[in-house]
């Protein structure tokens, strides 16, 4: 706590920081300042003084003499507060006697015979039962008076008391010092028990060139103790766990980025599911497939998913936009037991996402720049900017998958004799059912803390005042799709030993020549036609592959592996008798794959028949309503069986 400021001559205190004294007062209201250091003169009216003060510049000068709560040779603390609440107590109680001394109106005689019974007087109606000596009260006063009826005059000097500083010689403390940086501070870092030991080794070769009498004494262990906790508790996490770990640890945030409307700002992640998925006819588990998410970061809704076993790459962002971007319209169809709507549908204006290889991919570049979304990156191994996506996958894992049968939990320490394996009873398409449950009738109408109401209602909300906006169907197709450059020839596009042609292409080398490169772009998970851009339109041409009975519906990677096996067999691989028979042969060692008792063995076969969630029937360029019902029949609508939320029965009713 400072001195109060008073604005008469002789008074001194701080303006801007530097020490001015009043030097004179002329009739009563202008002032004459006087710099301490550099004896420059300013004049004042009392009332600049006064709009000087309350703007701050104007501070007490500090008084010198002062007890510090924080310990000798640094700053006294400005507010009583700072100091410890027994300090303070104990000077309350001295302030308490000598105002009562004062308020018997006789000049203070501090004689032991007249002032012990005023004394024990005072002791009595304060309740207090040790009474204070005579010269007691004398330093108290003589304090007081020393610092102008100051109130911290009266505060005892806790950290003024015994000896400061170590008390071992130069050469152990040296010793000591080096041990702590060099062994205890780096990576993986001593314990405080290896540190005493090895300051015990140091002393003692210290000790051999000196005289038995003049021998150095070894530190304690609680002092190196004390000398390790000494040193900033961020050091010690960077010794112990690494840079990276120890800012991220001690980190401070400030609040997450905020969205203004919806759709102004989306997150996406992938996570590997808390939960083995098997085969639906053989019952064999096929492993754990991966999850992506895309939330919204002004309402929290999820606005799309992906699932697979692909593990994260391009494919399954772009899976995951398409399913964020197009209306839901397919889940009540698809999965008949979801009773409410996934109402989110629409372009975001910026995508968050870390540093993943998929993410930085060409690919996505391109087809957010087609789509008009901002690509934004986080910051290297700080996954906590974009931490709505973070904490959602957290949900999806604890209140949803975590509760199944089947779940591998989120660390396996934590099974304790649990095996997920023999547990595991929901297929693929029952996980794609549960999982639209939960999301629809359970997490968008749960009420959320951050929020102080529910995802649905907040998006509800935000429609109507930001409509989402879709993009043309046949622009979104061609750009959620990789590109390739290629040339056009005579006979068509030649691409992953694949040829596609059709009359439609034809201007293009009329216009620009016999060979014509121009910019392809392709779906891996259907090799049945690719699209060429026009070099001088930009139109995408719909282009089918010549051979489109093999290639449609073909995954990029099982056509490889058809390619691989007709290369080691040494037949032609522009046969499309012996291709068609290698793709049968592909398609019985997958069948055997997933029968196999290996679980790395089927997971790579769930992987090449391209199960993921987008097998549901969604909206396409190409879909008619004759080829929809087609899909229906082939693709009956799957019942979810012996799956539990812990907040929503699955089925009505409560029954599953």
């Amino acid at each position: 706590m400072s001195s109060s400021i008073r604005f008469n001559q002789g008074s001194a205190f701080l303006l801007d920081g530097r020490e001015v004294s009043i030097v004179r007062v002329i009739n009563g209201n202008l002032v004459t300042l006087e710099d301490i250091a550099s004896l420059v003169v300013y004049q004042h009216t009392k009332q600049q003084l006064l709009e000087l003060w309350a703007a701050g510049r104007i501070t007490s000068k500090p008084i010198a003499g002062l007890p510090s709560a924080a310990g000798p040779n640094r700053t006294p603390p400005d507010t009583l507060c700072n100091y410890p609440q027994k300090a303070i107590d104990e000077a309350l109680r001295r302030k308490k006697y000598l105002d009562a001394l004062s308020a018997m109106g006789n000049k203070i005689v501090f004689t032991p015979a007249k002032l012990r019974p005023l004394l024990e007087h005072i002791a009595k109606q304060l309740e207090d039962p040790e009474v204070p000596s005579a010269v007691t009260i004398y330093r108290w006063f003589k304090k007081k008076l020393q610092h102008d009826d100051h109130p911290l005059a009266l505060l005892e000097k806790p950290y003024s008391r015994g000896w400061f500083g170590c008390r071992f010689p130069t050469e152990v403390q040296e010793a000591l010092i080096e041990l702590i940086e060099t062994r205890y501070l780096e990576v993986p870092g001593f314990s405080i028990v290896d540190l005493h030991d090895a300051l015990r080794v140091q002393v003692h070769a210290l000790n051999q060139m000196r005289a038995p009498d003049n021998a150095l004494l070894l530190p304690s262990y609680d002092t190196v103790r004390r000398a390790v906790l000494a040193y900033p508790a961020y050091e010690q996490a960077v010794a112990k766990f690494g840079k990276q770990e120890a800012s991220l640890r001690f980190r401070t945030s400030l609040g997450s980025p905020k969205a203004k409307f919806i759709l102004e700002t989306a997150e996406v992640d992938h996570t590997p599911v808390d939960l083995f998925v098997v085969d639906e006819k053989k019952g064999m588990p096929l492993g754990r497939p991966w999850l992506t998410v895309i939330i919204d970061r002004k309402s929290r809704m999820i606005l799309g998913i992906y699932v697979s076993f692909g593990g994260p790459n391009t494919e399954a962002v772009f899976g995951c936009l398409r399913n964020a971007i197009l209306p839901k319209s397919y889940v009540n169809e698809r999965y008949p037991r979801v009773e409410g709507a996934w109402p989110c549908f629409g372009l975001m204006q910026v995508l968050v996402c870390d540093n993943g290889l998929e993410f930085h991919s060409r690919a996505l570049e391109q087809a957010c720049f087609e789509l008009g979304i901002i690509l934004q990156f986080c910051p290297k191994r700080k996954p906590y900017f974009k931490g709505m996506v973070e904490r959602a996958l957290g949900s999806i894992s604890r209140n949803f998958l975590h509760a199944q049968a089947g779940t591998s939990l989120a660390n396996w320490m934590e099974r304790h004799g649990y095996d997920p394996l023999k547990t595991a009873v929901a297929t693929f398409d029952e996980l794609m059912h549960a999982l639209h449950i939960w999301i629809v009738d359970v997490y968008s109408v749960k009420f959320h803390r951050g929020l102080k109401r529910t995802p649905l209602g907040m998006w509800q909300d935000g429609i109507h005042d930001n409509p989402p906006a879709l993009p043309d169907l046949k622009v979104l197709d061609v750009a959620l799709t990789e590109g390739e450059k290629r040339v056009l020839w005579h006979y068509g596009i030649e691409l992953f030993n694949l040829r596609y042609n059709s009359r439609e292409v034809y201007p293009i080398r009329h216009q620009y020549g016999e060979k014509v490169t121009v910019q392809v772009r392709y779906n891996r998970a259907d090799l049945g036609h690719i699209y060429v851009v026009h070099p001088g339109t930009e139109e995408a041409i719909k282009v089918p592959a010549v051979e489109f009975d093999y290639a449609s519906g073909l995954r990029l990677e099982v056509h490889q592996l058809i390619c691989q096996e007709l290369r080691e067999a040494g037949l032609s691989e522009t046969d499309p008798l012996k291709r068609a028979q290698a793709k049968e042969r592909i398609r019985q060692v997958i069948g055997e794959q997933l029968a196999s008792k290996k679980l790395q063995k089927r997971k790579r076969a769930a992987r090449l028949s391209g199960t993921n969630s987008q097998q549901a029937p969604t909206a396409t360029l190409d879909a008619e309503p004759a080829s929809l019902k087609a899909v229906q029949q082939v693709l009956p609508p799957v019942i979810p069986r012996q799956f539990k939320t812990s907040s929503h029965p699955l089925g009505k009713g409560g029954q599953p």
